[in-house]
């Protein structure tokens, strides 16, 4: 399996490496993705239901209309993903990051 440097210079031993694909309305459920990489994917109007993401890294994805439930999300990181309409557990994350971000 192949090793990626991150920004702190530490190797990572991904799970899945996913990059570039499109997973509009697709569900993802009972599945084991933790410790894995996705980039530049687009999961608009998916459902993620109890699924292992664990340490798992999303970055330039587009998860808007996208649903989570019931999923381990512990240690995810989203960087420059649109998050606008992603609803986890109930509650609209895009929604929640507007009101934080009112000055």
């Amino acid at each position: 399996m192949e090793k990626i440097e991150t920004a702190d210079k530490s190797l990572l031993s991904p799970n899945i490496i996913c990059v570039s694909q499109d997973a509009t309305s697709s569900t993802f459920s009972n599945m084991s993705a933790g410790h894995s990489i996705f980039g530049a994917s687009s999961f608009f109007n998916s459902v993620f239901h109890r699924s292992n993401f664990e340490g798992t890294q999303f970055s330039a994805c587009e998860f808007d209309g996208a649903v989570i439930e019931n999923c381990s999300f512990r240690a995810v990181q989203l960087k420059n993903c649109d998050v606008d309409g992603l609803v986890i557990e109930g509650i609209n994350v895009g929604a929640l990051l507007r009101l934080l971000l009112v000055k």
